[in-house]
């Protein structure tokens, strides 16, 4: 598969000097696939996991969860490498997967360690029924693999044109659900220009089309199908378009169990064990249980029992606040449901032009903040529903609405001051004027205290002894809030250390710096990103919150730009070397006047055996776009008077400049990257140690 990517003019100057040094001695292994792609729970299976880049030294794979044993299989034979002097390279391992009997079936991140570095997120699916792997040439009807049901599939769509075909025979009055894993474990592959689009279809011993489905969740497929007649049937899978690629895996989960593509109730409270009617064609209108844990909050994957039969795990939210029903008729202002808040309602938009109006009461100058969960990209939210929400007054008049809170997150959401004291309405609707039984969504009503969200850029890190590197983490203060917010790292392997960092209230963004000592040893481990801050409710009271940092993975889209994916893992590791073993910098204390510049004079350690390319910056930057800066407002990188650019030389300086208007600021944390590059987009950023930046007051 060609790619076209486009760098930096910096970078470009790089090749063209040194074309023969570009690519580091150290490479980041960028997980492509997992095949088979799922796994059965109480059972070990061996799998391949592949990346571009290098997996040389693999010793640990981090599975989601506790309930997954991972071990690496060693290699058949010796490595060697292809020329002397380098590093063996593996572009695949084996893995043997054990999930307990108890694990819940969905798909997992992990990822693999090795002793020079840490991979990009892998997934693999949880699976109840045995898994049959794709056998031989299976392109047409006549020459089908022959599986049993219930199973599982797992195979390849690896070629244009590809299309595999299964056959299964079923019993007269059999349901079965089809299911299938594709598009949506492609999502976290760091360079994969092209996805998947499958489609399934079902057909009889005559080649007749029964039925079929293309996109469902989200773009991976899923159908149910009542089987009147026994006998022999052919399933087809195929990319939408009919195009291919060696990493497109998928998984078909064919099941006989009952089956619910969500649940009503959608929003359950903790603690509590919860009746919930189940959706979909083969829930066979039964309802179901699903038994809350206490510390759950949120948007969770939890199991399901129909009919006191283990069914499918479904998503929903949970939520603190008080649970309500919506009740019918609320089409209208005028015949609105009356709601107290804080407040989380169920409802649904039960057919097309379905509206649901809930009254509250408010005084001038309260601040509402409402939001809907229903269907959100990257999570297990997969409601069909395209909610827009509407704030209106008591006449019906359109004083606020949302539609999207993200690209990715097809969920509104809004914050709402109240002109006078009154009645106030918020609607929620399709849309596109959809609905349906299952167009089921949870509003959330509350008053909107002060809170923040935390954002981590990047979503890994590893460390040589003595080495450094930087995380950027964004800070989305909501409702007034306007304070400092301190921000640490949980769980580091022994020897890594991270600085302190506090994010002062004039401030959205801050670097933590995460260094191992000389004598720490290799090791890994998931850590956590948390910020703590004192905030003043509503109320007048203040009380302490605590919010987790998202970690982001960097993905890289079509023609090398630079995107960030949402993961669950957050990891760290201590590694036996770095192509940058250290990054010295003088001054790391800097005091500056409005109007003053400052020089900072960079020193870089470089590995014997690293001859290649390196650049410095202050910043997270890709193709002239800033990711994450750590520079205190009014503070800027002087680009003409700094030199940046080292090729294979190891000293180079940052120049800084406080502009005359910048604000006072008191120790905040910087550092300088030395950045070497992977490939022709990919760049490992290592870190001098912190540089504290303060300006005095005008």
């Amino acid at each position: 598969m060609q790619r076209t990517y486009f760098v930096t003019t910096a970078v470009l100057l790089a090749l063209i000097m040194f074309p023969q040094r570009v690519l580091s001695q150290i490479s980041y292994p960028m997980i492509t696939f997992t095949h088979p792609l799922a796994v059965q729970r109480g059972q070990t299976s061996e799998v391949e996991i592949a990346a571009f880049q290098n997996l040389y030294g693999a010793y640990q794979v981090l599975v989601e969860g506790e309930d997954v044993v991972a071990e690496i299989v060693p290699p058949k034979q010796e490595l060697k490498p292809e020329k002397p002097g380098a590093l063996p390279l593996v572009r695949s391992i084996r893995v043997r997967f054990t999930p307990k009997p108890h694990a819940l079936p969905g798909p997992r991140e992990f990822r693999v360690a090795t002793s020079l570095s840490i991979s990009s997120i892998g997934q693999l699916l949880i699976v109840e029924d045995p898994v049959t792997i794709e056998q031989g040439v299976n392109n047409a009807r006549e020459h089908p693999n022959k599986i049993a049901v219930p199973g599982v599939i797992c195979g390849k769509i690896e070629a244009a044109e590809d299309v595999d075909w299964f056959a299964f025979e079923v019993k007269p009055g059999q349901t079965l659900s089809f299911l299938v894993y594709c598009a949506r474990v492609q999502d976290k592959i760091h360079d994969l220009q092209k996805h998947a689009d499958p489609i399934i279809s079902l057909y009889d011993s005559a080649g007749r089309e029964l039925a079929g489905n293309d996109d469902f969740y989200f773009a991976d497929p899923y159908f149910a199908y009542h089987f009147k007649e026994g006998g022999t049937y052919y399933l087809q899978i195929r990319d939408a378009i009919y195009d291919g690629d060696p990493r497109w895996v998928y998984a078909i989960i064919i099941s006989d169990r009952p089956f619910a593509t969500g649940v009503f109730p959608f929003a359950l409270p903790p603690g509590k064990t919860s009746t919930v009617e189940a959706l979909g064609p083969a829930s066979q209108n039964q309802q179901g249980v699903i038994r809350v844990p206490e510390q759950a909050r949120g948007i969770q994957w939890l199991s399901l029992d129909i009919g006191g039969r283990p069914a499918n795990p479904v998503g929903v939210y949970v939520s603190s606040y008080p649970l309500a029903l919506e009740l019918e008729p609320n089409d209208t202002h005028q015949q609105a449901q009356p709601v107290s808040f804080p407040i989380c309602v169920n409802g649904r938009i039960r057919k097309s032009g379905d509206m649901d109006c809930y009254k509250v009461r408010l005084s001038k100058g309260q601040v509402l903040r409402c939001e809907v969960f229903a269907r959100r990209f990257g999570t297990v939210l997969t409601s069909p529903l395209d909610a827009s929400l509407d704030v209106l007054d008591s006449q019906g008049k359109m004083l606020a609405t949302n539609d999207d809170t993200s690209a990715a997150i097809k969920d509104p959401a809004l914050t709402f001051t109240a002109p006078t004291d009154g009645d106030y309405v918020v609607r929620v609707r399709d849309l596109f004027g959809k609905g349906g039984e299952d167009f089921v969504y949870a509003l959330e009503i509350a008053f909107a205290e002060p809170d923040f969200t935390l954002r981590c850029d990047g979503d890994k890190a590893w460390l040589a002894p003595g080495g450094s590197m930087a995380w950027y983490v964004q800070v989305n203060r909501l409702h007034g809030f306007s304070g400092p917010v301190s921000v640490a790292v949980r769980n580091l392997p022994d020897g890594v250390t991270v600085h302190p960092l506090m994010i002062p209230p004039h401030m959205t963004q801050g670097v933590l710096i995460l260094t191992a000592s000389p004598q720490a040893q290799c090791a890994v481990r998931n850590v956590q990103v948390v910020g703590v801050a004192n905030v003043r409710g509503v109320d007048g009271k203040d009380r302490i919150i605590e919010r987790v940092a998202t970690p982001m993975q960097e993905i890289y889209s079509p023609g090398g730009g630079r995107a960030r994916f949402d993961v669950r893992l957050h990891t760290v590791a201590v590694v036996e070397r770095a192509d940058v073993e250290g990054v010295e910098v003088t001054p790391q204390v800097i005091s500056l006047k409005p109007g003053e510049e400052v020089k900072i004079d960079v020193r870089v350690h470089r590995h014997p055996d690293y001859k290649g390319n390196i650049g410095l910056d202050v910043m997270l930057r890709h193709l002239g776009t800033i990711y994450g800066s750590p520079l205190p407002p009014g503070v800027t990188l002087v680009e003409g008077k700094s030199k940046t650019l080292l090729g294979q030389g190891s000293e180079g300086h940052i120049v800084l400049r406080a502009s005359p208007d910048a604000p006072p600021c008191e120790q905040v944390p910087i550092s300088v990257l030395a950045q070497v590059s992977i490939n022709f987009v990919v760049k490992i950023s290592y870190s001098s140690p912190p540089i504290t930046l303060s300006i005095s007051p005008k």
